[in-house]
């Protein structure tokens, strides 16, 4: 499978996470550059990805409110 720069990013840091919870805010701010617009939609579009290339069973979790997880709870 192929994982764009941006896809790696986040799914390391997830991976890096182990289970823990983390928001849009952090994810952008670790995976992208200080440039980063921080109302972009970015984050939302590379977990989406991340998602439908990852397939099922789902790894990449929503936490409603507070950001994204990996693995199951």
């Amino acid at each position: 499978m192929r994982l764009a720069p941006k896809e790696c990013a986040v799914l390391e840091l997830l991976m890096r996470a182990d289970g823990a919870v983390l928001s849009a805010e952090h994810l952008l701010e670790k995976g992208w550059d200080e440039h980063a617009d921080p109302f972009t939609n970015a984050v939302r579009l590379v977990i989406h990805t991340l998602r439908r290339k990852l397939g099922t069973p789902q790894l990449v979790h929503t936490a409603t409110g507070a950001g994204y997880y990996l693995g199951s709870r």
